[in-house]
């Protein structure tokens, strides 16, 4: 069975190497980036099932980011989660309009709601 891949796009390296560890525990192949120039470069050259993407990294924001894999051919219907300290409640509809297509993860993050979360947008996805 082919294990789904998925890119940690996450400047923090604790937090990265976390995810990389449920992740791989959980059944998943795991490339990870540590800033958003190097996220998008590997989303484009790996194509991953999903993506992990840290709302706040070096050289390009996590919306920088998603605007360009949503403008890709390839990438457009990734399904893409980001991760953000910040109350997604307190933007209200905005969410949607600031990041299209995209599901929200608190931080800090339950593990097994993220992956059970990562599986359903994965069999949606299909």
């Amino acid at each position: 069975m082919v294990r789904p891949l998925v890119l940690i796009a996450e400047d923090d390296a604790g937090v990265r190497m976390t995810l990389e560890f449920v992740l791989e525990d959980e059944g998943f192949d795991v490339v990870a980036a540590a800033d958003g120039e190097q996220a998008l470069s590997v989303a484009l050259d790996r194509r991953p099932d999903a993506i992990l993407l840290d709302q706040r990294m070096p050289k390009m924001t996590g919306k920088q980011v998603l605007r360009a894999l949503r403008a890709s051919d390839t990438m457009a219907d990734t399904p893409v989660f980001v991760l953000s300290g910040m109350d997604p409640t307190l933007d209200g509809e905005g969410v949607a309009v600031e990041w299209p297509g995209a599901h929200f993860v608190g931080k800090p993050f339950d593990p097994d709601t993220l992956v059970a979360d990562i599986r359903h947008a994965l069999d949606e996805s299909r």
